[in-house]
């Protein structure tokens, strides 16, 4: 939902609807909807309005697909559709009538073109990245007076600035990319304000410089983050920069003064683990709205007054839910000694727990944290009993930059480590055992999940996977798929450096597969998944029911049946979130 000008727009059941701001939603006119639109089993993802309100972009996507279709509305009396453009990632207004958006094909976007809603209607294009590591979207500055052209590969960027009074123009570099340096780009009182990791130390750092003066040497620091921070989501505002922000899975929110560069620092509830703003097209608002959420708390509504700095819980009337569950902070020591955290939820009413089901869920990769939004499914597991433990392993963002540097390309297997170190220690504080426990990942997270599987397959009884990544190695040596010379630079380059042949085979779930006891295996993957083939997993699951079948003919022991080694294609799926009734399924099958 966002607010823009005099009216409120905001999405339900597939339909985009405009109501008068602080007026009544029961009143609200249907601007879109999907259905009508023949866009069946779609969902809603971005939603642009024009300055002058004349015009309305949206993209929708269908959850059997990557792609998505931009639809552009005229807002008359009765919206009409002005235009539809196939194949965009991202878009923005730059003026009343011309929209900057970017194309997306074979999972990549590197052209940039406007559009006009003139009566001379025009297409051209703006910009093009050569580099196949780099992926570019479009943004709009909080204030409005510029667009920015964002070339990033995963460690490196370049920005470009388009006027919004001269779009036009020819767009103007920021600072030409260095190797290593990611900046983002805002705009106040002809001051650019960037997010970036330039400089030591190697995390996140505000900074700023004057509009005329744009390159890195005249780069001013305003605030530095510190060590072991990660940075959530920032928001500029008129005379404030909010940043949201995790030290060791506790959650709080800086707020920076533009003017002074005074902080003042906010925690907010300890129960929150996972964080969500607020879309605030509107600059010269005093209030930031954001939700918060855990695995097993559904999101609350909090508003943030920049003006009376205070912290308000939104009461919305919502199903109330009772539910008896402790939190546990644990840290587990890996190999090189890194203290690893990890959270666990349970029943405050089990007992003993060293004899209840474990699920335990890992990911590691890119520099994203382990997803810990609320999933109603996780509230029928805890109150049968489970425990679910989230293992924030390195290679994933948890802990800052440098937990994600240190568990990928050649630190890859401080990640598998750190799993194992998780999984003893929760077992040796009497958290289930290792017959009980089931491990969980999802895409990336089966690199990790299935490494230890091979490695390590009598620490857990069960494994769960959901479009997982198993097969590293000739993914890596493909360079005809979309994404493998973008992906060197979190696993490597086993193609030109042999140490990295020799580094990711060492790891790699799929080479790794070898006659010996396994736990049960269930894997979903999907059918139109471009991102994890399904070739790739059916070759994994042939070798592994190949590998527990040696295994059972060469060691058969009465009483140890064979483990179950389940495949679930989903028709039609991609390599997408699938719905509350996929995953409630799924969990069923793990009880």
């Amino acid at each position: 939902m966002i607010r823009f000008g005099n009216f409120v727009y905001f999405e339900e059941n597939g339909c985009i609807l405009r109501s008068v701001a602080d007026g009544d939603k029961g009143s609200a006119e249907v601007l879109l909807s999907t259905e009508d639109l023949c866009f069946h089993d779609a969902f809603i993802q971005r939603l642009r309005i024009s300055p002058d309100e004349r015009y309305m972009a949206t993209s929708i996507k269908s959850s059997n697909s990557e792609e998505s279709t931009c639809i552009i509305m005229k807002l008359d009396k009765l919206p009409v559709i002005e235009r539809i453009i196939p194949n965009v990632f991202s878009f923005e207004w730059a003026t009343n009538n011309v929209l900057f958006y970017t194309s997306q094909e074979n999972l990549v976007c590197h052209n940039v073109f406007l559009t006009t809603l003139t009566n001379t209607k025009h297409t051209e294009l703006v910009y093009t990245e050569q580099d196949p590591r780099f992926f570019v979207d479009i943004c709009c500055t909080k204030d409005r007076r510029f667009l920015t052209i964002n070339s990033n590969s995963k460690t490196t960027s370049e920005v470009w600035l388009v006027d919004c009074s001269h779009p036009f123009k020819s767009p103007v570099l920021v600072q030409q990319r260095t190797k290593g340096v990611i900046y983002h780009i805002e705009h106040r009182n002809d001051e650019l304000y960037i997010l970036t990791t330039y400089g030591q130390p190697a995390e996140y750092k505000l900074m700023k410089t004057p509009l005329g003066s744009c390159g890195m040497e005249n780069w001013q620091s305003v605030y530095t983050l510190k060590e072991k921070t990660k940075l959530i989501d920032m928001e500029m505002f008129k005379d404030q920069c909010v940043m949201f922000l995790k030290y060791y899975n506790h959650l709080y929110l800086n707020v920076i003064s533009l003017g002074s560069h005074s902080v003042q620092s906010v925690e907010l509830p300890a129960w929150a683990c996972a964080f969500e703003l607020e879309p605030h097209p509107e600059y010269n608002t005093s209030t930031c709205y954001f939700q918060l959420a855990s695995p097993v708390q559904p999101p609350k509504r909090f508003a943030y007054s920049l003006v009376e700095n205070h912290l308000i819980e939104q009461v919305e009337q919502e199903v109330p839910i009772t539910l008896n569950c402790h939190t546990v902070h644990l840290t587990a020591k890996s190999k090189d000694e890194t203290l690893v955290p990890i959270t666990v939820f349970h029943n405050t009413d089990s007992k003993e727990l060293h004899r209840k089901p474990l699920l335990v869920h890992v990911y590691g990769a890119y520099g994203i944290d382990l997803n810990m939004s609320f999933k109603a499914e996780n509230l029928m597991l805890i109150d049968n009993g489970w425990i679910l433990a989230y293992c924030h392993v390195r290679g994933g963002g948890e802990l800052g930059l440098g937990w994600h540097r240190d568990g990928c390309k050649h630190n890859k297997l401080n990640g598998f480590y750190d799993l194992k170190a998780c999984m003893m220690l929760l077992h040796e504080v009497g958290f289930s055992q290792p017959k009980y426990t089931a491990l969980t990942g999802a895409s990336a997270g089966g690199v990790l999940a299935g490494a230890l599987c091979n490695a390590d397959p009598e620490l857990f009884g069960a494994m769960v996977l959901q479009a997982p990544f198993l097969d590293v190695l000739n993914t890596m040596l493909d360079i005809h798929l979309p994404l493998t010379v973008e992906e060197q630079e979190e696993w490597g380059d086993p193609l030109t450096d042999d140490k990295y042949m020799e580094y990711i085979k060492s790891y790699c779930p799929y080479h790794n597969i070898k006659p010996q006891h396994y736990p049960s295996v269930l894997i979903t993957a999907y059918e139109n998944d471009e991102r994890i083939p399904l070739t790739g997993v059916l070759r994994y699951i042939h070798k592994l029911r190949k590998a527990v079948m040696d295994h059972a003919s060469s060691k058969y022991k009465q009483g140890s049946p064979a483990p179950n080694i389940i495949l679930n294609v989903q028709t039609g799926g991609s390599h997408c979130a699938p719905s509350w009734e996929d995953l409630l399924n799924e969990q069923m099958l793990k009880k």
